[in-house]
């Protein structure tokens, strides 16, 4: 008995199986019946009870894990064993078997409907023997089993399967009056409860990347030109309110554009000795660039010249007027965005 027992359960744990259904039955419970043809084999009776077909049936209830495998605990009754081929015994002697079943169930898919299976495990027995009239044994005892079929879903819950198991070594060692094994083939209903349908995942849609199109900035360089006369007192290189109010919009100016020139032409008018005039005409023109300078013209040049009276043309008081001068130029450019 303890050898049967230990070949069950060696059976029970190397058993492993996979499987992929359509639907998701992690976690769910299932029940079923079944009806089978059984046929006792390899029998050996101490009264030439010889092998014999027989109507059988079982039930089970299972549970899922998860999508691979399966335990079931079930019920099988595989009918009564009644050939009679001892001369003289008009009653006939009978064998009948069933038990509690424990095992492991794996599902081999075909396509979303057809699957496989493959299933082993123990049956925990009892034997009943009628030899003849008046003498009757029996006996408990445990034997492994395997076995295999080929199924269909007919929806999410309910399935049809045909199965085979083979049962080793269903014999009665109380007497040892039996020792024989049996087979099943037969039709098995299965409905199972909980069954949820696969989340359908809706496509992921990637909208294209569509990289911003960058258009690099055009700029064109404009130029400004200011020209402004700064006027002087009769021989004198002083300079006055109304000079230094030009002079100081001159630096304002220059502020305004990215780039600035100064080019200052010191004049005199054409009275008295040239070289004179010469000489007051740079004093003029030194001292509106040292203003200029002090008071942070922006520019990068400024150039000075000192031309005298060669450029006066004044030949009446007003006209004197206008040549005692510096005329000062200011050039402007500056980068503007082409829109």
């Amino acid at each position: 008995m303890m050898k049967k027992s230990l070949i069950a359960i060696a059976l029970m744990g190397a058993f492993t199986a996979t499987a992929a259904n359509a639907a998701n039955i992690d976690n769910t419970v299932y029940v079923g019946a079944g009806a089978a043809l059984s046929n006792y084999n390899h029998v050996d009776t101490n009264s030439n009870l010889g092998a014999h077909n027989a109507f059988g049936w079982n039930a089970l209830v299972g549970y899922s894990f998860n999508k691979y495998f399966a335990v079931e605990a079930g019920w099988q009754d595989f009918g009564t064993n009644k050939d009679v081929k001892q001369t003289g015994v008009s009653e006939g002697q009978q064998v009948k078997v069933r038990g509690a079943t424990l095992g492991l169930v794996g599902t081999l898919p075909l396509n979303d409907n057809w699957f496989l299976t493959g299933e082993a495990g123990a049956i925990q027995y009892h034997i009943a023997h009628t030899i003849k009239t008046g003498q009757y044994v029996s006996d408990n005892d445990t034997a492994p089993y395997a076995g295999v079929g080929i199924g269909y879903n007919i929806t999410e819950n309910l399935a049809v399967a045909a199965k085979y198991r083979y049962f080793h070594g269903l014999d009665e060692n109380q007497w040892n009056t039996a020792d024989m094994n049996a087979q099943t083939v037969g039709v098995q209903l299965t409905y199972r409860f909980g069954v949820k349908a696969d989340p359908v995942i809706a496509p992921v849609v990637v909208a294209p990347v569509v990289k911003p199109v960058v258009v690099a900035p055009k700029y064109v360089t404009k130029t400004e030109t200011n020209k402004t006369d700064v006027f002087f007192g009769f021989n004198s290189s002083s300079l006055t309110d109304a000079a230094i109010a030009k002079l100081n919009n001159v630096i304002k100016l220059s502020h305004e554009g990215q780039k600035s020139n100064v080019v200052l032409v010191g004049q005199a008018d054409n009275q008295g000795n040239p070289a004179y005039n010469m000489k007051l005409s740079q004093k003029r023109v030194e001292k509106v660039a040292e203003y200029l300078k002090a008071n942070g013209v922006n520019t990068t040049s400024l150039d000075v010249t000192a031309v005298g009276s060669e450029d006066a043309k004044g030949n009446t008081i007003a006209d004197h007027k206008l040549d005692r001068k510096v005329v000062v130029t200011l050039t402007t450019e500056s980068q503007v965005l082409v829109k």
